[in-house]
């Protein structure tokens, strides 16, 4: 297997490969979550179903919009899937970068985040940082995988081009080059086609 140059995401790229393959794609095959999400046991629920009062709503998609990106029930439902629910105000990018944050916690087997009481009427959940990055890096493999993503750098494509291609942000695309470690490759090939063009 073809692998990143940075150790971490060496590690993570057998993992996003193992997700592609539960849809049987090619390496230049481009990933669509929302088909993934039900081979991994994630049923995804329209926020407009959600039961839950006018003025909550109102406040989770305005007041609390920008900090909450999905909700997964910790507990499986009784066909063993897993029910999440994306926001629905974020753009379509972000959602699908979400979407696939959240299949890769269930295809790794992730423990839960839990709520627990810090006194004083407050609560917090809490946060496993090498279960964030894993299910993020692993997602974004999935999304953009090595062996594609390199020969789009390789070939001098822009940040907005590989964006474009994959469907996703350009925030992710430079996530992927700083996390892969390829900073330096895609500086390089910029460089030079900029001199071709300049030439």
């Amino acid at each position: 297997m073809f692998l990143p140059f940075s150790a971490r995401s060496r590690l993570w790229e057998p993992k996003a490969q193992r997700l592609r393959a539960l849809l049987r794609l090619r390496v230049e095959d481009i990933l669509d979550p929302y088909d993934l999400a039900p081979k991994v046991g994630l049923t995804l629920m329209d926020f407009g179903d959600v039961p839950i009062d006018k003025d909550l709503c109102s406040y989770l998609l305005d007041g609390a919009g920008d900090h909450w990106s999905a909700g997964v029930y910790a507990e499986a439902l009784p066909d063993g899937t897993y029910l999440c629910i994306l926001n629905p105000v974020h753009d379509l990018h972000r959602r699908r970068i979400t979407l696939m944050e959240e299949i890769s916690h269930i295809f790794l087997r992730h423990k839960p985040t839990t709520i627990r009481n810090i006194g004083g009427g407050l609560s917090r959940r809490n946060y496993l940082e090498s279960q964030e990055q894993e299910a993020y890096g692993v997602g974004a493999a999935a999304i953009m995988p090595w062996a594609s993503f390199f020969h789009d750098l390789n070939d001098g494509m822009t940040v907005g081009e590989i964006a474009t291609k994959y469907g996703v942000s350009t925030a992710l695309v430079a996530y992927r080059i700083t996390i892969t470690g390829a900073t330096n490759l895609h500086r390089s090939r910029q460089a030079a086609r900029r001199s071709r063009r300049a030439g």
